[in-house]
């Protein structure tokens, strides 16, 4: 039996394990609120277990779920993983997926939101690498974590994180998505600041929840641009618009009062109606007739959109302006850096994206925008790397400059190969945070790679998986990431955008100096860490090893980052015109997304795979450029210079890559100090003097006033009382009598 044939036919049927999806989403939950609330009372072993066997379930349910997008009918041999897609006609099925939808959410007037999980090739993969390196990363924690204190909270913290983030991936509409979008920004807020006590890692926590709510804020104000764009559309279309998406408007509509504006399935259906045909009546450049976007282009108003979009991927998946809060989560616990680095929180923007690629091509602005400040971002990152001592700040920026790469294969088209590398730098990111928790845990929680080196023959189990992904994320043939990040590089420099062709170029050369850049920092890291002799100033003078939970998740890591290459990319440098295997495998999930490139001239996409020479001999040339000349430096030449001063070069550029070019201090000045002014003048003006003193004191003050004032008029005195009483009754008598006589 082929791998293929095993596939085929999975141990659960779809329409059988479709109605279970929730429950991928409700082990971790589940383990989150146990550990949580009971977590205290069960003891260390039984909170572990449950964290533990909590996201394994959830893994085990993932995986069948993967299995069952490729299953076929063993009788008539027909693709079983199949169901009608509600916003097309009836022959039109959505395929290699299955999907349940759990009724009404709620509603707001003609706005509705169903709970709709929906499972296919692109949220597979991001299941089992959610749940699979989540695990792993749990394991880790049972040893890493076994003299904390707090375990138990540690562990729902983490619970919490992965069910936030599953829920993410599961939804099949943006309100949905937004709910794991948000739990994944709690989870990590309440991970980063875990040791609470100690204020600067308390800070951290903060700045990272109040960055991402600013990318939430564009999140939001985006969807309820595409809500507005849906109901344009429906308006104004015509039948040959509704033909053009391959449905009908009888159909839209009622899919639209069945499961709402914000579906995948029905963004991807306008975005096919927007597509310029011969006898349709809405395209881009069509105005809007009404409502509050009347006058604005229904291109421009989805490029707005897209934008909007960016700028809160930019916040979660830490790219410029809003990266600044990623190095500063490595304040928590060495495996949250791994799991939000990793496996989960990170890659929520490029997933997005790639969700959503239908609608993103129809843009080239903003898919030249995504890929300008993805390059832009990497670079940046990279080139801070370059100074960081500390292990895992150096692992951090080189996070974001990974990330980098990812939205320039997304801003460019190539979406599988985003997605590829996404998988990649999922398993070789995460053994290299825990093979830095390993270091620290072996040598007193040292961090200060200058304060190490030598542990080649002292954890040659951390040495070994540390060195196979320092190779795998420098791009070394035949590891992982030499072929993901080659695929980026390669789809960059020939897809090009309608208008924009130069983005191409720009790119692709800035790709280059990102990749010899990244093994330049990462040789840098491993050589101060792994060899030469101990440093003098270590603080133990002999590492150890770490324990069994420790060092299993760093070989399981360290051998997904080799075969991830042969089973995703599928290796034949006999057969380089063969279309990859993830390419294809990814094939149904951006159908819609290539139906619309192929019809508009707005982006062209080459399918062309990289070629041995000279693709891929260039891309290796660059990596090894980059690591020789780290190698050349910190083995040759400043060993010899011991005691004399770097060159002025050095001198120059060192502290401000050292101090990350003083973004913070930019951002500071310019962002945060006069947003404390405005606040204390609206605090003293508005707040204490008009509100407080005028507005509320002063209301209290003439009532007390006046109130003063009449007390005297109510004395008790009957008497008094009586005469007022009789004076009044005098004064209208007069008063009456002058009215007659005149």
């Amino acid at each position: 039996m082929t791998l293929v044939e095993f596939f085929r036919a999975a141990p659960v049927a779809p329409d059988i394990l479709a109605p279970s999806l929730w429950l991928i989403i409700a082990l971790p939950l589940l383990g989150a609120f146990i550990c949580g609330v009971f977590g205290k009372m069960m003891g260390r072993a039984n909170v572990q277990l449950v964290a533990c066997a909590a996201v394994a379930g959830s893994f085990v349910l993932s995986l069948l779920a993967f299995w069952a997008t490729s299953h076929h009918n063993p009788e008539t041999g027909r693709l079983a993983a199949i169901f009608p897609n509600p916003f097309g006609i009836e022959r039109d099925f959505v395929r290699y997926a299955l999907a349940y939808d759990y009724g009404t959410w709620f509603s707001v007037g003609d706005f509705r939101v169903n709970f709709g999980l929906m499972v296919d090739h692109l949220s597979g993969i991001l299941l089992l690498i959610i749940t699979g390196v989540g695990f792993l990363i749990h394991l880790y924690s049972t040893s890493y974590m076994e003299h904390d204190a707090a375990y138990w909270r540690f562990f729902a913290y983490l619970n919490l994180f992965v069910a936030a983030m599953l829920t993410l991936v599961l939804a099949d509409n943006l309100i949905l998505l937004f709910v794991g979008w948000e739990g994944v920004g709690m989870a990590s807020y309440l991970l980063i600041g875990f040791w609470y006590d100690d204020p600067a890692k308390a800070w951290a926590g903060r700045k990272a929840f109040v960055t991402n709510r600013i990318g939430d804020f564009a999140f939001l104000v985006g969807t309820f641009l595409l809500v507005l764009l849906v109901s344009a559309f429906t308006q104004q279309s015509n039948a040959a618009d509704f033909n053009n998406a391959g449905t009908t408007a009888q159909h839209y509509t009622a899919a639209l009062e069945k499961k709402g504006p914000v579906t995948f399935k029905g963004l991807e259906k306008m975005a096919e109606g927007l597509v310029k045909g011969s006898a349709d009546k809405v395209d881009l450049s069509t105005p809007i007739e009404a409502g509050p976007l009347d006058g604005y282009t229904f291109g421009g108003v989805m490029t707005a959109a897209m934008l909007l979009f960016l700028l809160g991927a930019a916040g979660k998946s830490a790219q410029l302006p809003l990266y600044v809060w990623l190095p500063d989560a490595m304040a928590g616990p060495t495996p949250v850096s791994a799991l939000i680095h990793a496996a989960t929180m990170v890659t929520a923007g490029v997933y997005l994206f790639s969700r959503m690629s239908a609608l993103l091509v129809l843009s080239p602005t903003a898919m030249a925008t995504i890929a300008i400040i993805g390059a832009l971002t990497s670079l940046l990152a990279a080139l801070i790397a370059f100074a960081q001592d500390d292990i895992k700040k150096v692992l951090a920026y080189s996070t974001v400059s990974q990330l980098g790469i990812m939205f320039m294969g997304v801003g460019m088209g190539i979406f599988w190969a985003a997605v590829f590398h996404l998988m990649t730098h999922a398993f070789f990111k995460a053994c290299l945070f825990l093979g830095a928790g390993s270091v620290m845990h072996g040598n007193g929680d040292e961090t200060d790679i200058k304060k190490l080196g030598g542990l080649r023959k002292e954890m040659p189990w951390t040495w070994a998986t540390f060195l196979v992904a320092t190779l795998a994320i420098t791009g070394i043939i035949p590891l992982s990431g030499f072929f993901s990040k080659d695929a980026i590089l390669h789809g960059v420099h020939h897809n090009h955008l309608q208008g924009l062709e130069w983005v191409s170029s720009l790119v692709y050369y800035l790709g280059l100096l990102i990749a010899a850049s990244t093994a330049f920092y990462m040789t840098r890291v491993y050589l101060l860490t792994f060899e030469g002799p101990r440093s003098k100033e270590a603080r133990v003078a002999h590492a150890h090893e770490s324990a069994w939970q420790m060092t299993l998740p760093l070989v399981v890591l360290a051998v997904l980052s080799v075969v991830a290459a042969r089973y995703a990319f599928g290796i034949d440098f006999f057969n380089m015109t063969a279309q990859p295997v993830l390419d294809n495998f990814l094939g149904p999930v951006f159908s819609t997304t290539k139906r619309i490139t192929d019809a508009s001239t707005l982006v062209a996409l080459d399918t062309s795979r990289p070629q041995l020479v000279p693709d891929y001999l260039k891309a290796w040339a660059v990596a090894l450029a980059g690591g020789g000349a780290a190698a050349f430096l910190y083995l040759r030449y400043f060993p010899s210079r011991v005691g004399l001063p770097d060159p002025a070069f050095i001198r120059a550029v060192r502290p401000l890559a050292l101090n990350k070019f003083y973004v913070d201090e930019l951002y500071e000045l310019i962002v945060i100090r006069p947003v404390k002014f405005m606040s204390f003048l609206l605090f003293r003006v508005v707040d204490a003097l008009v509100i407080d003193t005028v507005a509320v004191r002063g209301t209290a003050w003439v009532t007390a006033r006046v109130g003063s004032a009449l007390r005297y008029v109510q004395s008790g005195d009957a008497q008094a009382y009586a005469a007022v009483m009789a004076i009044a009754l005098l004064g209208g008598m007069a008063y009456a009598l002058i009215q007659v006589m005149q």
